[in-house]
């Protein structure tokens, strides 16, 4: 994966991760970093990893894996590519794609809101594939837009 998709994947993660944590009112983090993010890269990452960070306390599961994610991101990214050399337009294109994705995902309590079941029912369904899930460390995570609350039918 090259080095600009890296981090636009990583500014996308971290975007949502703002937008699940900060108080209502505080601007996220595409609209406070997004300007000199494609300039000093790495710079900027660390200063937005550092703001998410002091909002550890609020992270419940669904944030602990968006965190999973900017693990497995940054341990397959080379210390040489974890730079302040400015990023091309590919880092856009990665973070649009990875923000549309990650805005549709959901943890198994909003799923059980949704279909009107039970979280420990939601875990069954989508450890017996009965529901579209995906399973990130010990969490199941599914894409909202997959789900309907039908009779019988998801």
């Amino acid at each position: 994966m090259n080095r600009d998709i890296k981090f636009g994947r990583l500014l996308a993660i971290a975007n949502i991760l703002s937008e699940k944590v900060f108080e209502e009112g505080k601007q996220s983090v595409v609209q406070k970093y997004m300007s000199r993010y494609s300039q000093k890269p790495a710079k900027t990452f660390q200063k937005i990893h550092e703001e998410l960070l002091e909002y550890a306390p609020k992270f419940g599961p669904d944030e602990m894996v968006l965190l999973d994610m900017f693990g497995e991101i940054l341990a397959n990214m080379d210390e040489s590519e974890f730079t302040n050399e400015p990023l091309t337009e590919k880092y856009l294109h990665a973070f649009h794609s990875q923000q549309h994705r990650l805005s549709n995902l959901i943890g198994v309590e909003e799923a059980a809101k949704i279909l009107g079941l039970s979280p420990g029912t939601v875990k069954n369904k989508c450890a017996a594939g009965e529901l579209p899930a995906k399973k990130i460390g010990k969490t199941w995570v599914l894409d909202k837009t997959m789900i309907t609350k039908k009779e019988g039918e998801y």
